[in-house]
C-alpha cells in the first residue's frame, strides 16, 4: 500500500526477488521517479525516507541489482524488482535481509537451489566440473545423458516396489539434475517454466496442463 511522506510525495512498497530462486531479498521504498529509472536503467532504484532522496542500490558498496522485471500489484500501489545477479542484498552483506526466506540456504527450495549452482558454473573449468563440461561441451553428450536418465527412471518405476520407491527418487533427481543443465544452456530460466504452467492453468482448457 503506497504512503504520501511529509512532502507529500507518493511512496510505493517495493520487494526485491531474486528470479532463479524466488528468494526474497530486500524490501524498500520507490516513487515514480525510482521505478521509472529501474525500469529505464535496469538498476534497482529506490527513495530513502531517512535522507529524502533518490537511491541507487550497490552505487556506495558496489552490490548493484539487476532488475529483470517491475511488477505492480494488483492495486498498481506497490511494486516486485526480480532481479538477476547473485550480489548480497542486504547492508549486512548477506545474500537476503530475511535469512530464512524461501529459497535461502535454508529455505524449502533445492530445484532452484540446483538451477542457481549449475548457473554458477557457466564459465567454470570443466577440467574441474562435471557441470561445465555439460554446460560448456558437445550438445549431442548432454542429450545422451538425459536420455540415459529418463530411461533409468522408467527402469526405477518398473522394478523399484521392494525399496519402496528410493531407486525412483535417486534417478528422478538425476534426470532432473541433467535437466536443469539443458535449461541452463539454452538460457531458459525457472521462472519461464512458472510462467508456461500458469498460462496453461488460466487457459479455458482443462485438458491444457497436459503436455
Amino acid at each position: 500500500m503506497a504512503v504520501i511522506n511529509e512532502a507529500g510525495k507518493i511512496l510505493y512498497p517495493v520487494v526485491v526477488q531474486r528470479a532463479t530462486t524466488r528468494q526474497v531479498l530486500m524490501c524498500a521504498f520507490a516513487d515514480d521517479e525510482a521505478l521509472e529509472l529501474t525500469r529505464k536503467t535496469k538498476r534497482a532504484h529506490f527513495y530513502s525516507r531517512s535522507r529524502q532522496s533518490l537511491w541507487e542500490k550497490g552505487l556506495t558498496s558496489g552490490n548493484y541489482l539487476i532488475v529483470q522485471d517491475v511488477l505492480p500489484d494488483c492495486d498498481n500501489d506497490s511494486f516486485l524488482y526480480v532481479v538477476t545477479n547473485d550480489n548480497p542484498a542486504c547492508h549486512r552483506n548477506t545474500t537476503s535481509c530475511f535469512d530464512n526466506s524461501p529459497g535461502s540456504e535454508d529455505g524449502p527450495n533445492p530445484l532452484a537451489r540446483l538451477y542457481q549452482y549449475i548457473h554458477e558454473r557457466q564459465n567454470a573449468d570443466p577440467n574441474q566440473s562435471y557441470t561445465a563440461q555439460l554446460l560448456q561441451g558437445p550438445l549431442e553428450k548432454l542429450l545422451k545423458k538425459i536420455g540415459e536418465e529418463a530411461i533409468e527412471v522408467i527402469v526405477a518405476a518398473a522394478t523399484d516396489s521392494h525399496t519402496e520407491g528410493a531407486d525412483l527418487v535417486w534417478e528422478s533427481c538425476d534426470l532432473l539434475y541433467h535437466l536443469s543443465v539443458l535449461l541452463a544452456r539454452f538460457d531458459v530460466s525457472l521462472q519461464t517454466l512458472d510462467q508456461e504452467l500458469i498460462r496453461r492453468h488460466e487457459s479455458s482448457s482443462p485438458e491444457a496442463l497436459e503436455p
